[in-house]
């Protein structure tokens, strides 16, 4: 295994900060082979080693993480100015990726949060690209993705850099599912990046959501749920979306997330039974939960309450009946009247709380609306127990 140098990173730097683009793509090949394989190892460890060095103050020097980076990021950006007339190479792109996630593996590097000090350089620059080149989405969306699983990094990202991250992304994913984008991919694929990049994003905020941003966010699920028919990853991943806003920010939103539920709620009914997606169905019983604890007290909010209690009376039915016939089990219950799984445990939860619910309030739909039962919510338990269903 070579044994990288001062020499060697050196020549790397050289090429890297010259004026002529074909130098930078040689540089930019030769840190690409630094960079595979076992040399990797001894190469990560060598900027490693001299990036923990460093003190609190001290302006790294070129053999550092936080040096090389920014050099990285220049290069990037040049051969963005350089390409009007053709795509980007993604060599470039690619490189970065890797360093990134090179710099904070502790299989390479050790210490972790080595790039701090360059942590809201990294996300300017991300913003920069992603508006601009499409060519480089895939590579910058792992790499914003990494940035984000790490803990601390979003704290260093202007909300103004977040703020479009979101809106970007949640743009995407409404372009691509309604068919108007000019991709090249397979637009289904797409749509799932784009939509695991929106959940980092909406999951780890660099503090409080902004308040001109809840709206935007509200009215562009309401468009991103117009387009979703199936059930299957997308979806799923899309629930999940909106478990983890209405998580961090659901009690500032107000009767907005009942215009959230006016779009969701269609398709919630309709693959509530019938979905085989165990983690589908898991989604979908934490957002009804999410959905009344935010609505409790709500004039608005009976008519869930209603749905709710309809939904999941023909649930329990249908797991009680036979659990052969409900595919996203774990498990068969036993002999001596049944062992809940993880997912029926979750349902069990949500139908004490709705029933509780149910018993407290007096349901009262909309009057377009056609109550599915009539009868009081304690009548309808008693009924459940009556038939020795265990579920209930």
């Amino acid at each position: 295994m070579a044994t990288v140098t001062s020499r060697d990173i050196q020549e790397i730097v050289l090429k890297l900060s010259s004026d002529k683009a074909k130098a930078r793509e040689e540089g930019i090949k030769l840190l690409s082979t630094w960079l595979e394989g076992e040399r990797s190892v001894g190469f990560c460890k060598y900027i490693r080693q001299n990036t923990a060095m460093l003190k609190p103050n001290e302006i790294p020097h070129s053999e550092t993480w936080p040096f090389l980076i920014p050099l990285l990021t220049k290069c990037v950006s040049l051969e963005i100015s350089a390409s009007k007339r053709r795509v980007p190479k993604l060599i470039f792109a690619k490189t970065l990726r890797i360093v990134v996630q090179r710099a904070e593996d502790a299989k390479f590097s050790g210490k972790g949060m080595l790039l701090l000090p360059v942590a809201k350089l990294l996300f300017n620059h991300i913003w920069d690209v992603l508006k601009d080149v499409p060519s480089f989405q895939s590579e910058y969306g792992i790499i914003l993705r990494h940035l984000l699983a790490l803990r601390h990094y979003q704290f260093h990202m202007r909300k103004r850099v977040y703020c479009s991250l979101v809106l970007l992304y949640m743009e995407k994913v409404e372009t691509n599912l309604s068919g108007e984008s000019s991709a090249q991919l397979n637009p289904k694929e797409e749509v799932f990046r784009c939509m695991l990049t929106l959940h980092s994003l909406l999951e780890n905020p660099p503090g409080d959501f902004p308040d001109d941003l809840r709206d935007d966010i509200v009215k562009g699920f309401v468009g991103i749920l117009s387009y979703v028919r199936d059930e299957g990853k997308i979806s799923r991943k899309l629930i999940e979306c909106i478990n983890t806003y209405l998580l961090r920010d659901g009690p500032n939103l107000g009767g907005q997330s009942l215009e959230i539920h006016d779009v969701v709620k269609q398709f919630l009914f309709r693959c509530w039974i019938t979905t085989h997606d165990r983690s589908l169905k898991d989604s979908l019983v934490l957002y009804a939960r999410l959905q009344l604890n935010l609505t409790r007290g709500a004039s608005d909010g009976s008519a869930l309450l209603e749905q709710l209690l309809d939904v999941i009376g023909k649930e329990l039915d249908q797991i009680s009946t036979s659990c052969t016939n409900a595919p996203w089990s774990e498990t068969t219950r036993d002999d001596k009247g049944g062992t809940l799984t993880s997912s029926q445990y979750g349902l069990v939860e949500l139908a004490a709380l709705v029933f509780c619910r149910a018993c407290i309030n007096t349901l009262k739909p909309p009057q377009h609306e056609k109550r599915a039962r009539t009868e009081h919510a304690a009548v309808y338990i008693k009924e459940g127990l009556a038939k020795g269903k265990w579920l209930w």
